[in-house]
């Protein structure tokens, strides 16, 4: 297990900012509104990454993913607790949603459909309709 700083910890910051050097690699938890695409697919959390690339020409500090707008300090109080190690059993910020099969068994898209099924699926498609159409009267951006 590695070593985690956070913000809550007196001392944490002075800490972290001496443990960097150029090309290491720190790991932070994302907040659910920052989760990127993942968020499309109801993961609460996801992880990214981040390098030291260097120090600032001028200021002197370090610097992450080759921006001078990231200074470490400031980099810091962003992320809130930072991770030496990659977190587990969180999805990456980048990984793809799970794959989400149709309303049709695999295979059955070249065959005739009997009436239960063609029943079966004008009613999935009026409910969803229905909740649509609540959500936005609720004024839920849930429908986005």
């Amino acid at each position: 297990m590695g070593k985690t700083w956070t913000t809550r910890r007196r001392g944490d910051e002075k800490d972290f900012l001496r443990s960097l050097h150029r090309g290491k690699t720190v790991y932070v938890i994302n907040a659910p509104h920052h989760a990127g695409s993942a968020r499309i697919w109801n993961h609460a959390q996801t992880w990214s990454e981040h390098t030291v690339t260097g120090k600032h020409p001028v200021l002197g500090g370090w610097i992450f993913d080759g921006s001078p707008s990231n200074g470490a300090a400031s980099f810091f109080k962003w992320a809130g607790t930072v991770y030496e190690d990659q977190p587990r059993g969180i999805p990456h910020v980048s990984d793809p949603g799970p794959r989400v099969a149709g309303p049709l068994p695999a295979g059955a898209e070249n065959r005739r459909l009997d009436h239960d099924e063609i029943d079966h699926m004008e009613k999935m498609a009026r409910e969803a309709g229905e909740q649509y159409t609540a959500d936005r009267k609720a004024g839920r951006r849930r429908w986005l």
